[in-house]
């Protein structure tokens, strides 16, 4: 059975600068409550992924896998099925942003990226097959070569993700205008959420083609070829 899969984000950092200063120059005196300067530095953008640290637990029956299953929202779709097998991890996404913040008057500060610090993948995989079955017995290997299968989906589609949404994050940070708010945070805020907004279309793609190719092979014909490799299911 396929995993779960969740995406967070993480915390804003703020860097106030001076007029002149840091990337953010301005117009003079007469205009400088007008508009926000431009950034005159493209902000940097480091990106990395996480292949997911693999632990296998035996320890649960096949009733136990049920309910973890129902709990962590992995529901099978095809009826009449008790898991033997499981496979659960969240997608994490992760990104820590340096802002650099301008004073223009009073309840007016603008914010525009100087730097982001992403991850995208899983922390931890775990592999859960029903304690039933012995290690190293024909059940074993059938449920954990299945299993396996739903391993290399969840890095696969990883791999072939992580460059497309490194260069969505390198091209909005470097395209996004900036941004005013009453207060530095707010303005910082409305970074964040403009940044998320340019990449989270690549996250539902990420996660429908991953339901795809996880549905390929959670079909009762491939159950079905499965078990008969071995007796006493």
């Amino acid at each position: 059975m396929s995993g779960s899969l969740k995406i967070r984000s993480a915390a804003v950092i703020l860097v106030a600068v001076a007029a002149g200063a840091g990337g953010l120059s301005g117009p003079g005196p007469a205009t400088a409550a007008v508009a926000c300067p431009k950034a005159e530095i493209l902000p940097r953008v480091s990106f990395k992924t996480l292949a997911g640290r693999v632990t296998y637990d035996t320890r649960k029956s096949r009733e136990q896998l049920a309910r973890l299953q129902g709990r962590k929202g992995a529901q099978s779709r095809k009826r009449g099925w008790n898991p033997i097998g499981l496979t659960l991890t969240e997608l994490q996404f992760r990104m820590d942003i340096s802002i650099n913040t301008l004073s223009r008057k009073a309840n007016r500060h603008c914010a525009t990226v100087a730097g982001i610090k992403a991850e995208l993948g899983y922390d931890e995989i775990t592999i859960y097959i029903a304690k039933r079955y012995p290690r190293g017995s024909c059940q074993y290997l059938s449920v954990l070569e299945h299993e396996n299968e739903h391993l290399a989906i969840f890095r696969d589609t990883l791999a072939r993700y992580g460059p497309k949404v490194e260069r969505r994050l390198v091209q909005a940070a470097s395209r996004l205008k900036p941004l005013t708010g009453r207060s530095p945070n707010q303005a910082a805020a409305k970074i964040q959420k403009a940044l998320q907004r340019k990449i989270e279309p690549l996250f539902k793609e990420m996660n429908k083609v991953m339901d795809r190719e996880n549905d390929r092979i959670d079909t009762a014909e491939n159950y079905h070829r499965e078990q008969a490799r071995c007796s006493k299911w």
